[in-house]
């Protein structure tokens, strides 16, 4: 019997590690990118020349932090930051998701979201 128990115990242990392994890393809260390198470099989009505006637009109302309906919090350099991977396939591709319940960005918006994020999404 207390084979058996044991044997469970290392079992449960197993699983337990290798759930633990295959985990999602969480986001960095202090986004940096070591090792970008700019594609469009000649192109001066910043966080604080156009994609602040951007956001508070069309994102903010539900992406505010708090119990505000989406996730993240993008009042904030480093809230967008942590997000703007995901903005390829949620906001830039033409048949993209958001806004939510609307028509997805204009086109030159989100062709100016991708330099961005092509360029290491700088702050300034």
């Amino acid at each position: 019997m207390k084979i058996k128990s044991k044997l469970i115990a290392a079992l449960i242990a197993l699983l337990l590690f290798g759930c633990i392994n295959m985990a999602p890393e969480k986001l960095d809260e202090n986004p940096e990118q070591p090792g970008c390198t700019p594609q469009f470099p000649d192109m001066n989009v910043t966080y604080n020349n156009y994609v602040k505006k951007i956001i508070t637009r069309y994102c903010i109302t539900c992406h505010q932090g708090g119990n505000s309906p989406g996730p993240g919090n993008f009042s904030t350099y480093n809230g967008v930051r942590i997000y703007a991977d995901f903005f390829a396939v949620r906001v830039i591709q033409d048949r993209a998701d958001m806004p939510q319940g609307n028509a997805p960005l204009p086109k030159y918006v989100r062709d100016s979201l991708n330099i961005w994020i092509n360029n290491c999404s700088p702050e300034n």
